[in-house]
């Protein structure tokens, strides 16, 4: 939907998150900067994705002004409507945000059904030619899968929880 490039400042709400770990990579491979939001903890994992780790919550705006002087160009919201309401508020035109868990009047939202063609195709391509790292945070046997739910649903997990089947 916003579709970055060389030259865009993107701000990711929810990087380290099992979206934004992808949408990381690939406005990174299009050649934007990004600021990833994302908590305390989850710094390291975004600088190694190739985003510039800024906390979430009060302030935001005041951090990411810091980060970037010369603006934002474009930003997604993974987790909610914080991140696209700080955009607007960054001065990012409503057409260069977007949000996934949330619907804010004037934004369009970016989900599977507003996909492009061969989009799928497209990341697996990248994940095998090895340009698009899947971040792996645990594996378990089928038997333990109990085990795995309770982990991913701690919601801070640096990667994707795997079950071997």
């Amino acid at each position: 939907v916003i579709n970055p490039g060389p030259g865009d400042t993107v701000l990711v709400g929810g990087a380290g998150g099992g979206v934004g770990v992808f949408a990381v990579q690939l406005a990174r491979l299009a050649g934007a900067r990004v600021i990833g939001t994302g908590s305390a903890s989850s710094a390291d994992a975004l600088r190694a994705l190739g985003a510039e780790p800024v906390t979430y919550g009060d302030g935001l705006v005041d951090r990411v002004r810091a980060l970037a002087p010369e603006g934002v160009t474009a930003a997604m919201d993974l987790h909610g409507e914080d991140t696209a309401l700080a955009a607007r508020e960054l001065g990012v035109p409503d057409e260069r945000i977007t949000t996934i868990a949330a619907q804010i009047d004037g934004i369009t939202p970016a989900n599977g059904a507003n996909a492009a063609p061969g989009a799928i195709e497209e990341i697996a391509g990248l994940v095998a030619a090895g340009k698009l790292r899947v971040p792996i945070a645990a594996t378990f046997p089928v038997e333990k899968i109990r085990d795995a739910v309770e982990l991913q649903a701690g919601r801070h997990v640096h990667g994707k929880v795997v079950i071997e089947l």
